[in-house]
């Protein structure tokens, strides 16, 4: 097996993955490194809540079921913006403290 196929092994990635989350001394950051991870939840997360909302109106009764119907998708991207500003944010942080600590 070649050294590259090795290197990209289960074993070896969890092992990397903890020796970062476990770095004490906080030479590397691990928000820049999971961020597409956590934006990936946040987004399946919204699909999810507004799968609910839209289809738990209809529940209650017709003319509730059509606005829960209308507003689910609405309320999905409205989320997704937020959470994308807020990703967005986040790395925006991360970058500058990068660059602070080059200087």
């Amino acid at each position: 097996m070649p050294d590259s196929d090795n290197e990209r092994s289960p074993w070896n990635v969890l092992r990397a993955l903890s020796d970062l989350v476990l770095d004490f001394s906080f030479r590397e950051f691990v928000t820049p490194r999971l961020i597409r991870v956590l934006c990936a939840i946040s987004f399946v997360s919204a699909l999810l809540a507004a799968l609910a909302w839209m289809f738990s109106g209809f529940s209650v009764g017709l003319l509730y079921g059509l606005f829960t119907l209308i507003t689910g998708p609405l309320a999905f991207v409205l989320y997704v913006l937020a959470a994308r500003v807020a990703v967005e944010l986040i790395l925006a942080v991360f970058i500058i403290a990068e660059r602070a600590r080059r200087e």
